[in-house]
């Protein structure tokens, strides 16, 4: 029997830690549309603290200390070059991964063209991939670095292009309430259950058919980009609407005798506001 989608799901959880919560949603995406296809992937590690990163590096070294412990593991193979603090792992920012067997029962390891799909599975959300190394080549590793170095990373620079909060299928809670209602609002069809708070599939209809009518890419995927051109459709539909709340104002502004009765096209300029204060304050 195969392994369940949500025993891969679970482990992975576990074995990530406290990666960054972009890394983590895509990393589990990466599970989800792997097994889709087929393919058993499983996450491996995530965050390591430096502690931790100490324990990789000294595997294979002699004499190896940090801050006074030694790590040392000779005779055992070399499995990281970095030191701690240069690794991407130390900054959330980076997961690894290997295959498992149909029963989930035991890892596989072999970097064979399914593993190398899911390489290219997490290419396409953005990571990068340590078999395209032209050194040290690392074929379990993903990262989300958008090019940056682990010293860039030390200095406190981050990718946020890249690690901006989005949506997507699957997804649950307020955020989501809030987005489907803002769809509702602007006339897009949210289905029977409306704003429920659960991104579904008519939640993912919805954002790729607002997609496709501005000119995005349609991937079913809210982030910045869609948000951008979302409050940008909101703001557009205000001053549409704006004419109509106006003129009303501008009606009852005349018969209180603060206007001379021309019903404007557009927003008043400032003369005509003022104007209307001065008549204000001097019936008052």
């Amino acid at each position: 029997m195969r392994v369940s989608l949500k025993t891969l799901i679970d482990r992975s959880i576990k074995n990530m830690g406290a990666v960054h919560s972009v890394v983590l949603n895509k990393a589990l995406e990466l599970v989800r549309q792997a097994y889709a296809e087929g393919i058993n992937v499983q996450i491996s590690s995530g965050f390591r603290s430096f502690e931790d990163q100490a324990y990789q590096y000294g595997k294979g070294r002699s004499n190896y200390r940090y801050n006074g412990v030694d790590y040392s593991k000779p005779g055992m193979s070399i499995v990281s070059h970095a030191k701690p603090g240069q690794s991407v792992h130390n900054y959330g920012l980076a997961i690894d991964y290997f295959l498992t067997t149909w029963d989930g029962s035991e890892a596989t390891w072999s970097v064979n063209d399914n593993w190398c799909r899911v390489a290219e599975i997490g290419k396409s959300m953005g990571f990068s991939w340590g078999g395209d190394w032209s050194s040290f080549k690392d074929y379990p590793h993903l990262e989300l670095t958008g090019g940056l170095t682990w010293y860039d990373l030390s200095q406190g620079e981050r990718p946020t292009h890249l690690l901006a909060d989005y949506l997507e299928e699957g997804m649950s809670g307020s955020k989501v309430k809030q987005l489907q209602n803002r769809l509702i609002d602007i006339g897009y069809d949210l289905g029977k259950y409306g704003a429920d708070g659960d991104y579904g599939p008519t939640t993912k209809r919805a954002v790729m058919a607002f997609q496709k009518d501005y000119g995005l890419a349609v991937d079913g995927i809210y982030g910045d980009r869609t948000e951008s051109k979302l409050v940008e459709v909101e703001n557009m539909r205000e001053f549409e609407e704006a004419p109509k709340s106006i003129a009303e104002e501008w009606k009852r502004a005349y018969e209180l005798g603060l206007t001379d009765g021309a019903e404007p096209n557009e927003s008043p300029t400032r003369a005509q506001v003022a104007a209307m204060i001065v008549r204000a304050l001097d019936k008052k």
